[in-house]
């Protein structure tokens, strides 16, 4: 299991962060909007982790129902991303550092969901 989920959710975190690093040390953008995309990117990606775990789980009467609530479920904390991404200043948040800290940690909770979903299954 430990292997499964460090393919499914360790290997795109890997690749993101990589990614975000490179960003950082090569982009004229802050250090905070550069977190603050990492943060979109990781719920982008655990949608993409969601869909493709339900593709792998051995069909049951209530996987589909299951699959929706998980995906709308991620939907919702990348709408939140979005949300403190493109409306901080109406929501308050006045500082780049508070608002980049609160995109990421939309997207830490959106990675976590799918390792959970994975343990709980207790497949593979």
């Amino acid at each position: 299991m430990g292997l499964y989920i460090l393919s499914i959710v360790g290997l795109p975190f890997m690749a993101l962060a990589f990614f975000a690093v490179l960003e950082s040390a090569f982009s004229s953008a802050g250090i905070w909007e550069v977190i603050s995309k990492a943060g979109l990117d990781l719920c982008r990606i655990s949608i993409g982790i969601v869909g493709a775990m339900f593709l792998d789980v051995q069909v049951r009467p209530a996987t589909g129902t299951i699959a929706a609530f998980v995906l709308l479920l991620e939907l919702l904390f990348a709408a939140g991303a979005m949300l403190v991404d493109r409306r901080a200043t109406d929501l308050g948040i006045l500082q780049q550092s508070t608002r980049a800290y609160g995109i990421l940690a939309f997207g830490i909770i959106s990675m976590v969901i799918p390792a959970v979903l994975i343990v709980l299954n207790g497949s593979h």
